[in-house]
């Protein structure tokens, strides 16, 4: 499962104990639990952001945050919306418009839960008093720009659970007022959402379970007539000029090794081993990812031959692995890691195997850099099986 949300009252149950922990040392599921409802109210979890389109307009930008591509369902009335927000700000003009020379924030949250809507305005004063002189006449010059920001709240049904969790689209415009010229061109508003909505279809986000979504962007532009102006990424783009510097860091290879000691037929030996892995994130950053590994491993026996010399005897195994790397130490059973693995012998010294040799095992991560490795071993074209136990250190 690459994305999944606990229902509420189990997460909390699970963080009881350690809401008093520093902030440093917290998984992301417990600092969400720590969210002023303020901050929960009018910004939406990094987390619940599994969509992430970006496009150029021609007054500004707009963004939008989403959790799946079900989602885009709730955009295709967002010139109605603008309209209804700017009926209900239209009483706090004279507010907003006293911050000369500087910026505003306004956040409008829409929930399906209450007829109200609930409304932040946050206001920036000019970094300084920064003038225009245009023929005589001179004018206070703005220079950053104005923020606007529509999140709807939903429901989402999962198993037993229905869990809250917000969508957004966000305007960077010179002038808040401008979500007026977005308004009246609402026929090129619903062409761009229509694009947006068929260049993010493909068959893994039509059928990915609520649990289950892929990541991707979008980076629109409709007005570059110098060829494409679009680019769908498989992961979230936090900057259209510079895509691939973002929060997903997309899939990745790690080389890894590692050495340790083991138990095999009731003998204590050396072990060791080195691989290379495939890792396909789909969390925040490198903190969540499936990963598929190949790895060769040796276990070292000793022993003596006629003249008493010291014998060395490795037995090489080649190794596959599939498993699942999570953000929260308590995110399965086993722990922040999960995986399933087998081998087969391809290197063999001495009797202690016999025959076609396999190994069927998993990882327990105790701490970070330690892991312990129970295994079954099959010997002598899998007459006999007996159990194994590894403990690695990397």
């Amino acid at each position: 499962m690459k994305k999944s949300f606990l229902c509420l009252g189990l997460t909390m149950l699970g963080l009881a104990g350690q809401v008093l922990a520093q902030t440093e040392n917290l998984t992301e599921r417990q600092k969400d639990l720590l969210r002023t409802k303020t901050d929960k109210t009018f910004n939406v979890k990094d987390r619940q952001v599994d969509i992430k389109d970006i496009v150029q307009l021609k007054q500004g930008k707009m963004i939008l945050s989403m959790l799946n591509v079900k989602d885009y369902e709730n955009f295709r009335n967002l010139d109605s919306i603008l309209m209804n927000f700017r009926r209900d700000i239209a009483f706090y003009k004279d507010s907003l418009d006293a911050v000369a020379g500087g910026h505003v924030r306004i956040d409008y949250v829409i929930s399906p839960e209450y007829s109200f809507k609930k409304i932040r305005f946050k206001k920036y004063d000019a970094d300084g008093d920064i003038y225009i002189n245009r023929t005589g006449e001179v004018s206070k010059l703005k220079l950053e720009q104005d923020t606007v920001r529509i999140i709807v709240e939903k429901l989402l049904y999962q198993s037993k659970c229905t869990l809250p969790y917000a969508i957004q689209a966000t305007f960077i415009l010179d002038n808040y007022t401008d979500v007026d010229k977005i308004i009246a061109d609402r026929v090129e508003l619903r062409r761009i959402l229509d694009t947006l909505e068929q260049v993010s279809q493909n068959k893994k986000a039509k059928q990915a379970e609520p649990s289950h979504f892929p990541q991707f962007s979008i980076v629109y532009n409709p007005y570059y007539t110098g060829g494409k102006n679009f680019n769908r990424y498989s992961w979230i783009v936090t900057d259209e000029n510079k895509p691939y510097n973002t929060r997903h860091k997309g899939n990745f290879l790690t080389v890894d090794a590692n050495i340790g000691a083991a138990i095999v037929m009731n003998t204590f030996t050396p072990q060791a081993e080195i691989g290379i892995s495939y890792n396909q994130t789909w969390g925040v950053g490198r903190k969540e990812y499936s990963f598929y590994r190949l790895f060769t491993s040796s276990y070292y026996f000793f022993g003596r031959d006629a003249n008493n010399n010291l014998l060395v005897q490795d037995n090489w195994f080649i190794n596959a692995v599939v498993g699942s790397q999570y953000e929260d130490v308590a995110a399965t059973w086993m722990g922040q890691v999960v995986d399933f693995g087998v081998g087969y012998l391809y290197a063999q010294k001495g009797n202690y195997f016999k025959g076609v040799t396999m190994k069927v095992f998993t990882d327990i991560r105790l701490k970070k850099g330690i892991t312990l490795s129970p295994e079954f071993i099959m010997t002598n074209n899998f007459k006999q099986i007996f159990p194994g136990l590894t403990f690695k250190v990397f």
